[in-house]
């Protein structure tokens, strides 16, 4: 008789206990709400359904940081949206990142849906983009990581994720004929841009490089392997026919250049005909050959006038300085011309009769002055 009254209270105390565990998971509303986290390149979109809510039900999201409070999202508060951008919530990857959804049933009331973490197992990536090139003997693999929108990214909306963390980056080059033939580094990226150098590579050969990175500590949040870039490995015998070709196509375009250059006329050089003439002074000098200063006796001076007057003179002249005077003259002078009125021979320029009263030539004295006062007295 006891037993089935036992067992009816042992069925209603199961129950009321599931019961509560279900108030417990769903809230005292009994609201269930589902959500998903999406992150690609450290982004994070919030994702949410909560299929009994009423449609005009409002809803907010909160984030929190390890060792700080939780803080509403400000452009994500009473929305009616299903979904959240948290890209620029969160700026630290290496702490604690929390999320969680409130619902608001009415102004005063809102339930908290159980929060959830953000972290590296929500992480995906989108491949790098590599570029090669050769320098000598190396091949240079240059690695740039794809961009995200992230608060630390200031006024650019959007920065290379190795702005953000430092990934480790694995680059591998390998033989284009030969899979088997290839190298492979690793390297932890500490600037924007990772490069990766390779040597020992055999001359004549296809090589292409591949790369992908992966979040700091936790390599299972990798991206994936990036596109092949190739690139020749040329040997340095390979490049004199090159340097040949070169040199050869240079001479081709040079060669007219220098034929016409050659061909053109150059202007003849000025003869001494075509030079200009200097215009001849009115008064050119006889000579530019200095006097002597030594002392000459007047009556050796044989003057020759334009009519063959031949005019001696004996006298000394009073001082060596009146001789410079008189030879100076003399050696400087147009030829004579002279003038019965003055009473003095004048040089003239080309037997031209110039006017009276112009001094221009040396002044001898009269013929009969000096015969009668200085050649006659010698003479005796």
């Amino acid at each position: 008789m006891g037993t089935p009254d036992l067992t009816a209270g042992g069925l209603r105390a199961l129950l009321e206990l599931c019961v509560m565990v279900a108030l417990l998971i769903t809230g005292s509303t009994g609201l269930v709400c589902y959500t998903a986290v999406e992150s690609l390149d450290l982004g994070c979109l919030l994702r949410w359904d909560c299929p009994y809510a009423s449609p005009n039900t409002t809803y907010t999201v909160q984030t929190k940081t390890q060792g700080d409070p939780w803080q509403d999202v400000p452009w994500c508060v009473w929305v009616s949206s299903r979904s959240c951008d948290l890209s620029r919530a969160f700026s630290d990857f290496e702490l604690y990142n929390m999320i969680r959804l409130g619902v608001h049933l009415s102004p005063s009331s809102t339930v908290w849906i159980k929060p959830r973490k953000f972290d590296y197992s929500d992480f995906t990536f989108s491949p790098p983009s590599v570029s090669v090139s050769v320098k000598e003997d190396q091949l240079l693999v240059k690695v740039q990581f794809p961009c995200a929108a992230n608060r630390r990214c200031s006024l650019k909306g959007c920065c290379p994720i190795s702005e953000l963390i430092d990934p480790w980056t694995t680059v591998t080059v390998y033989n284009k004929l030969n899979r088997s033939e290839h190298q492979s580094r690793t390297v932890w990226t500490q600037e924007v841009v990772s490069h990766v150098e390779f040597i020992g590579l055999a001359p004549g050969q296809n090589y292409c490089a591949v790369a992908n990175f992966s979040f700091p500590t936790f390599s299972m949040a990798a991206s994936p392997q990036s596109a092949p870039q190739c690139v020749e490995i040329v040997s340095k015998s390979g490049l004199l026919p090159l340097l040949c070709l070169g040199i050869a196509l240079c001479s081709l375009l040079v060669a007219p250049l220098l034929t016409v250059f050659l061909r053109k006329p150059r202007r003849a050089a000025p003869t001494a005909e075509s030079q200009p003439k200097t215009p001849a002074s009115v008064h050119d000098p006889v000579s530019l050959v200095p006097v002597s200063l030594v002392p000459v006796d007047p009556c050796d001076i044989h003057v020759e006038l334009a009519d063959n007057i031949s005019i001696r003179s004996s006298s000394s002249l009073p001082s060596n300085q009146d001789q410079t005077t008189i030879l100076g003259n003399m050696f400087t002078s147009d030829p004579l011309h002279h003038d019965t009125n003055a009473g003095a021979a004048y040089w003239d320029s080309g037997g031209k009769e110039l006017e009276p009263g112009l001094d221009s030539g040396i002044c001898i004295p009269p013929v009969s002055h000096f015969s009668q006062e200085t050649c006659g007295i010698n003479g005796d």
